[in-house]
């Protein structure tokens, strides 16, 4: 089973959006099934292939397991990568 590029992206901008909307830096985390919602149907499944992939990259990372299940955060390191896909625009370095 293979994911079409467009959708990989869209997936990854949905899931980086989501954590960065939500302040999940340092201290604030999401579980799998929050990163989940409002994905397609359809690709719902390939989540977790993308979330694999952006762990890899270090652009999120795993803050642990809860009771509840697994939940990510973004990685602060890399805060310009992650804001120029959110906003999709480079920032210039005086802002």
């Amino acid at each position: 089973m293979h994911i079409k590029k467009e959708d990989y992206e869209r997936i990854k901008k949905n899931i980086i959006k989501k954590l960065y909307s939500c302040k999940a830096f340092r201290k604030g985390h999401l579980l799998l099934e929050t990163l989940q919602r409002g994905i397609p149907p359809h690709l719902v499944g390939f989540v977790k292939y993308v979330l694999r992939d952006l762990l890899k990259q270090g652009l999120i990372v795993r803050y642990g397991k809860t009771k509840y299940g697994d939940a990510y955060q973004l990685n602060i390191e890399k805060l310009k990568e992650i804001e120029e896909i959110v906003f999709g625009y480079k920032k210039c370095k005086s802002q």
